[in-house]
């Protein structure tokens, strides 16, 4: 008979891990707090407007490539891709915006034009960053950790000073050894916002971002990133996985050192043999499990680094806005300043960094004809309240209308959702309202990250952000592998 897995909650982790086990025979049933799949990664429709409500790129197509493979399919079949061109246009408060093409011999050209010497120092990082990236993606992300002789392995041992180099430099000051020019400063730095962290505080090796930006491409699916949640859907429930939608758990039931099952808020009872939580870390350690069955109590998270949490705002604006691209970046003067009131001063940031996704720039579905559908994003310190939310907003706005010169933006706006850090901390349970889970800080990457398995429940597992390989769509989808790996082999 086969094992009863029960997995809490759908984000693209969960969803993943359930399509892959149910695929190798597991009897799979996924309870999720929400009414749809995809988490963060989720979905908004109002008054014509479509909008992902949370991630928006895609990239390390690979991983997602390897992924649909499982089950007979490409990435292109299922979603559609579209190759952006360009990758995303950069604004600055007293320069010229500059293109990113995703053209590496273009964007050296850029690069050359801004400062003397940067287009053959971008090839370089590139190369560089090319380098990084396969040997993470080789020997790094698909990898639990369990075999500490895997970190022996001949290509990680001869680039070992060169790793050791770019895990000891912040990404900072490992750019600037590049180019001088703040401008092209930001364009390599700027990931490390989507990793959770600062270019101030994260390791070099990170670097290797720019790769992907720079080389591999930028890609939209036809419909939207959520297109690629509602097809990771239809896998799990085309190999039997069982999705419960709606159904919030209060607690993981344990008994002589056993997770047996799970609570619901609403009183029921489900058994397992095994138990995965896709929910926030955090939340499964500190609220859904008893003090003695806790791997990371509280103690362990005073001594962890959020990443930021954000502003999130969905609108509707009347009109076309050329001067915007599918992605676009806002990058401040006072850019070391921002992220010290991100991280360190702990302080809403009234001149913010801030990105800015027209999708509609590609897909004219996501809106009523004549209007644009723009998502923002500005980040925001972890433990930031929703107090003062509109007041911001109403900031951020009048700076977005200044940069992209278009004096009348706030007035054409004719649909407007918030979404903010308290909101994180109500609908996802995110410790300390972070939109993005655990920074990728060198103390809280790879094998310093929380394991996919309890240390204190053998037949309790962690998949998704919180932990290995970390943050983004690919990562949880490489989290979802590992743990069914790791399950397959434990629990066959």
């Amino acid at each position: 008979m086969s094992k009863k897995i029960i997995i809490i909650g759908a984000g693209i982790g969960g969803l993943g891990l359930a399509a892959l086990l149910a695929k190798r025979g597991y009897e799979i049933e996924v309870f999720e707090a929400l009414d749809r799949a995809g988490g963060r990664a989720g979905l908004l429709k109002e008054k014509g407007f479509t909008f992902d409500t949370g991630p928006s790129w895609y990239l390390m197509p690979e991983v997602f490539e390897r992924y649909f493979s499982f089950f007979g399919h490409s990435a292109d079949e299922l979603l559609n891709l579209q190759r952006l061109t360009p990758a995303y246009k950069v604004f600055y408060e007293n320069n010229a915006p500059l293109t990113v093409t995703g053209d590496l011999k273009q964007d050296s050209e850029m690069f050359e034009g801004v400062e003397q010497g940067a287009g053959a120092s971008l090839e370089n990082y590139v190369q560089s960053a090319e380098q990084t990236y396969k040997i993470a993606l080789q020997h790094f992300l698909y990898n639990d950790f369990t075999d500490k002789k895997t970190l022996a392995h001949p290509t990680i041992l001869k680039n070992a000073h060169r790793l050791a180099y770019l895990a000891t430099t912040t990404l900072n000051d490992y750019a600037s050894k590049f180019v001088n020019s703040q401008p092209l400063q930001q364009i390599l730095e700027y990931p490390m916002v989507f990793l959770g962290t600062s270019p101030f505080k994260a390791p070099a090796i990170y670097s290797l971002m720019s790769y992907l930006d720079f080389k591999q491409g930028v890609f939209y699916p036809k419909n939207g990133i959520y297109s690629l949640i509602a097809a990771i859907e239809r896998l799990a429930l085309q190999n039997g996985a069982k999705l419960n939608y709606n159904s919030p758990i209060s607690e993981i039931i344990v008994e002589d050192k056993m997770a047996i099952g799970v609570r619901l808020k609403n009183g029921k009872i489900f058994n397992a043999d095994l138990v995965v939580s896709n929910a926030d870390l955090h939340f499964t350690e500190t609220v859904a499990l008893p003090k003695n069955s806790q791997s990371y109590p509280e103690s362990y998270w005073q001594n962890r680094e959020a990443g930021p949490s954000a502003l999130l705002m969905y609108l509707g604006v009347k009109g076309d806005l050329p001067q915007l691209q599918h992605h676009n970046l806002f990058f401040t003067n006072e850019w070391r300043q921002n992220f010290d009131h991100i991280f360190n001063q702990k302080t809403w940031p009234k001149n913010a960094s801030m990105y800015i996704c027209k999708p509609t720039q590609t897909d004219r579905s996501l809106a009523p004809k004549n209007h644009e559908n723009v998502f923002v994003l500005v980040p925001l310190p972890a433990k930031a309240s929703n107090e003062n939310i509109e007041k911001f907003a109403d900031i951020y706005l009048g700076k977005i209308a200044k940069v992209v010169d278009v004096p009348d933006f706030k007035k054409r706006i004719v649909f407007k959702r918030l979404f903010g850090p308290g909101d994180f901390a109500a609908k996802f349970n995110a410790w300390n309202g972070t939109a993005l889970g655990m920074a990728h800080t060198l103390g809280q990457s790879a094998i310093f990250r929380p394991s996919i398995k309890s240390k204190k429940l053998n037949n309790l597992f962690y998949v998704g952000g919180g932990t290995l390989p970390g943050i983004g769509l690919p990562m949880c989808l490489i989290s979802a592998e590992l743990v069914a790996d790791r399950i397959a082999k434990e629990f066959a």
